[in-house]
């Protein structure tokens, strides 16, 4: 089970149209400037997509379809065309006014609500206030907080990644919400309206925090799961991977040139790809399992080699697929990356989570010291761990 052919018709469509918008980029890097010229030109191109689609819904056409062997090779073209036409419209609409009264009210609501979110972060009554930069950072990727001994600590240990907003994020948030909602019940009312809470929510989250490339990514991947879960349909992990990434590619094609949308998609195609078939490469042991041991069902959910296995296997397959993004961008690669994801991603979530719980409590008045101390406890036993491997 390593997800065949999930995926299959779509990997082929999603890529080309990701490579006929950067070929659109290019096109209007070279010369072509003027946007109305760059529309005019691709505009054949996107009257061709549109036939081209219009005639494979209409004889239900496979990538694989034998009897009419051009068909998939001009649907895929199709797809290129509209890359191209996407990225060219993108430059028109960059020089037209922008913003309706909706779209003003909402930003305008999410610059406030991120201003007060800091504001509550500022009044926690954390004992070190490196703690509450932490925070803020942690939670609303404002990292101009935090001192440069603290950066300089993220950035050696190679946890970069956690200060800056990303799927795991908003990944956090999402299991929260989740949680939360599920009080609601399993009924079909209850689900569709625990999912539009969780997208509405989400999706205003990720307006607060500037809605950045990864945590957009990460926004349609929960947004597409649950318009799955609402509507009965499999929830197919690679259709979800490839339809984010044309919906992201056609919605803001500047985006492909994004170091952290290319690093977000390359992560999650590894843990995608290769982290199923490394997580059964570690074998339980006789009587660990519920066949061997009916009785042991604790046992089986709390095995600790084979959750390190799994954590560590996660952060291997981002690496592989990241690295060689990495190494051209950056020049360099952290040495220590397994052991500082093992530490540093779980200590980051709970931080997450006891941090929002601070937070809410602490804004009504009801946050006993207990749970303060606690949370500051988890937050520089973090800072100290990727302090002790930067220094390595």
């Amino acid at each position: 089970m390593y997800m065949r052919g999930e995926g299959k018709e779509l990997a082929g469509l999603a890529l080309l149209f990701t490579a006929g918008t950067a070929s659109g980029l290019a096109f209007n890097h070279w010369n072509i400037t003027f946007s109305y010229q760059a529309a005019a030109v691709s505009l054949p191109a996107a009257v061709l997509a549109a036939v081209l689609a219009l005639a494979a819904l209409r004889g239900r056409l496979r990538s694989a379809a034998g009897t009419r062997p051009a068909i998939p090779f001009l649907l895929g073209m199709s797809f290129f065309s509209a890359g191209i036409f996407s990225s060219s419209v993108s430059c028109l609409t960059d020089c037209l006014p922008t913003g309706g009264n909706g779209q003003i009210f909402l930003h305008a609501a999410a610059d406030g609500s991120v201003r007060h979110l800091k504001s509550m972060i500022e009044a926690v009554p954390f004992r070190d206030r490196e703690c509450n930069a932490l925070v803020t950072a942690l939670i609303t990727g404002d990292k101009s907080q935090l001192s440069p001994g603290t950066s300089e600590a993220f950035r050696k240990s190679g946890a970069a990644h956690i200060l800056a907003l990303s799927g795991m994020h908003l990944g956090v948030i999402y299991l929260m919400l989740t949680r939360i909602f599920s009080v609601l019940g399993n009924s079909p009312a209850a689900v569709t309206a625990r999912s539009s809470m969780i997208v509405a929510v989400s999706g205003f989250y990720t307006l607060m925090t500037g809605a950045g490339a990864s945590i957009a990514r990460a926004f349609l991947f929960i947004s597409m799961n649950e318009l799955a879960r609402c509507t009965g349909r499999k929830r197919l992990q690679m259709n979800v991977f490839f339809t984010s990434l044309m919906l992201q590619a056609a919605f803001s094609p500047d985006v492909i040139k994004s170091v952290g949308f290319q690093l977000s998609y390359l992560a999650m195609a590894g843990i995608y790809i290769l982290y199923p078939r490394m997580k059964e490469w570690y074998r339980e042991e006789p009587g660990t399992t519920m066949q061997d041991n009916p009785a042991g069902k604790a046992l089986k959910h709390f095995h600790p080699m084979k959750r390190l296995w799994d954590m560590a296997s996660m952060s291997i397959s981002c690496q592989i697929f990241t690295a060689p993004a990495v190494w051209y961008y950056f020049g360099t690669f952290p040495p220590y990356f397994i052991i500082t994801n093992l530490i540093a991603v779980p200590l980051s979530a709970a931080a997450i989570n006891l941090a929002l719980t601070v937070i809410v409590l602490e804004s009504f008045g009801i946050c006993p010291d207990f749970l303060v101390q606690g949370s500051e406890a988890v937050i520089r036993l973090m800072h100290t761990s990727l302090g002790i491997i930067s220094g390595m």
